[in-house]
């Protein structure tokens, strides 16, 4: 299970074409079944389906990964097939169809939902430099190794406070991506991430899921949406977007957070 695939494709320039192989993104159905029930189909990239079942039950059901007792992948056709077992008894609202943009919006009746229903996130433990996130942001395309093969896949990165503890992980998705990444994290270490770095813009469901898993602060290369923008105020975290250089937009909390420059 291969996140790229080599196609032969005609390569076009102003002074012809030529016959190539071409490196295109994996794209494929990802189910995921919890306690023998079918919870929901995600399209995504295949690698790494372990860690994007654990960080979507993370953070969208609530799921903590402690009674996680095992997971199982097995390709069935072309069809991942991520199974999941848990050691509590946990009630979980199934998905019908394909759930295309990992969005919790599908199951509220209005906007003003979507920002309320959203936590309140903790303040980080101590100051951090905006300078230094930027630096991660811009660090994380060191390690795209899709997206420089292919063009298509989002890259999403978690960094703790000191920018030790950190990973990235890519997908065809940037709500997988977020997911791989959350799952992943919490199978090797139980510090909390402080910083959600993304590769892509910043919408509405990227800070429901970061809100889900109290990161304070999400930075991206990307601007943010509107609703992205009101539900991050009202959950007291600090988008750092449209990243460019040495210059991005700061949206939210900014004192107590972040150092001061003289």
């Amino acid at each position: 299970m291969k996140n790229v695939r080599t196609f032969p494709v005609q390569h076009a320039t102003s002074s012809g074409r030529a016959l190539k192989e071409e490196s295109i993104a994996e794209e494929t159905l990802i189910r995921i079944v919890v306690n023998d029930v079918a919870l929901v189909n995600l399209l995504g990239s295949p690698e790494h389906s372990q860690e994007l079942a654990i960080g979507h039950l993370m953070t969208e059901h609530g799921l903590n990964p402690e009674h996680i007792h095992s997971v199982d992948v097995n390709m069935i056709e072309r069809t991942v097939e991520v199974c999941v077992l848990t050691d509590g008894d946990y009630v979980f609202n199934e998905r019908k169809g394909v759930v295309t943009s990992s969005c919790g919006a599908c199951d509220q009746s209005g906007l003003s939902e979507l920002t309320k229903g959203t936590r309140v996130v903790s303040d980080p433990d101590s100051l951090l430099h905006v300078d230094n996130i930027m630096e991660y942001l811009h660090a994380m395309r060191d390690q795209q190794t899709g997206f420089r093969l292919t063009g298509g896949m989002h890259a999403a990165g978690l960094y703790s406070l000191d920018g030790q503890t950190h990973l990235v992980m890519e997908d065809i998705g940037r709500h997988n991506a977020v997911d791989k990444a959350y799952g992943a994290w919490h199978q090797h270490t139980s510090e909390k991430p402080s910083i959600l770095l993304l590769s892509g813009r910043c919408g509405w469901d990227i800070v429901a899921k970061a809100s889900a898993m109290d990161t304070p602060i999400i930075a991206s290369f990307g601007a943010a949406s509107s609703l992205a923008v009101e539900t991050a105020r009202a959950s007291n975290m600090t988008l750092i977007t449209f990243v460019k250089g040495d210059k991005a937009v700061i949206i939210g909390p900014v004192e107590g957070r972040f150092h001061r420059k003289h």
